[in-house]
């Protein structure tokens, strides 16, 4: 209990620190932040955001009715799906994720603070009798502070968060899988490209230890994410673990959506490494989704 009230009060240092610099450290030229990628979305969910508790999209939603997984780790699946059917490589994967206000310009300020949730399923709806390998649950809070900090050209820092995420796949057995982690988001932005990098510290509680204690060293101490914005059409990597273990757990992830009505976008991913779901944490593969995107990064 002592552990986690020091990762409490450390969360909230951090986010006074970067409200403090924020107040002191202004752009040294004024800068249009409607123009950057980060700027563009940020008025489209404005237009939403009127009701002070609405909900908005947070990551990417969408829908793979085909996704192609190379090799599913079947060990982990044995004996423990209906009438021990065999996971098949084919199947069906969703994202959902949103994200609400809780406290909306902190004491005058350009901090809010959030709740958010996502959830990633793979469904094997293709199999004798369908079921869900895998469900990984990722509920977050975070402040998010927008800075608008000047940097060369065009670029600028658009946003610094902190934030705190819990995730798991809820099965509560040997297949059970949990991490809490605490973040600091750095988000930098143009006009038409925005970069990401998410280092977070790995809370290694009693259910860490227990069900993955070297998870971290598969899904690696943070996140790293480009997205190039051309027209409607946009170009997504992320990746991690490409610098701890010197790389040997490094894992990518190729996403490119284009538009096919004025509200929904079609969407191609490429996912190759480690962590493809949580139960399958420290297994490689190599999988592909083709589908619908309701929205993207920018």
């Amino acid at each position: 209990m002592r552990n986690y009230k020091r990762q409490v009060l450390l969360f909230f240092v951090l986010q006074l620190s970067l409200q403090e610099v924020h107040a002191k450290l202004q752009p040294t030229k004024a800068i249009d932040e409607k123009e950057t990628a980060v700027g563009k979305r940020e008025v489209k969910e404005e237009k939403v955001r009127q009701n002070d508790f609405a909900i908005t999209f947070y990551k990417q939603n969408y829908l793979f009715p085909l996704y192609y997984t190379s090799s599913p780790y079947a060990q982990v699946y044995q004996g423990n799906t209906p009438e021990d059917e065999t996971v098949k490589k084919t199947e069906i994967s969703y994202q959902l994720s949103f994200k609400i206000p809780l406290w909306k310009d902190i004491a005058s300020s350009h901090s809010s603070l959030y709740v958010a949730y996502t959830q990633l399923s793979f469904w094997q709806a293709y199999n004798k009798v369908a079921f869900f390998r895998s469900n990984d649950f990722e509920p977050e809070i975070f402040c998010t502070n927008e800075v608008a900090w000047k940097l060369m050209g065009d670029w600028s820092i658009n946003a610094i968060n902190v934030g705190a995420v819990h995730a798991s796949n809820g099965f509560g057995s040997s297949q059970e899988r949990v991490w809490n982690r605490l973040y600091v988001e750095t988000v930098v932005s143009n006009p038409r490209w925005m970069f990401t990098l998410r280092p977070w510290y790995v809370l290694r509680d009693g259910s860490y230890r227990k069900f993955n204690p070297d998870m971290a060293d598969h899904m690696g101490y943070g996140i790293a994410t480009a997205a190039y914005k051309l027209s409607r059409q946009v170009f997504t990597l992320q990746g991690h673990g490409f610098i701890e273990k010197r790389g040997r757990y490094k894992t990518g992830i190729l996403s490119y959506s284009f538009p096919m009505t004025s509200q929904l976008n079609g969407f191609i991913q490429v996912f190759s490494g480690y962590g493809q779901s949580l139960i399958e944490y420290n297994h490689y593969t190599n999988g592909v989704g083709v589908g619908l995107l309701l929205n993207d990064l920018i």
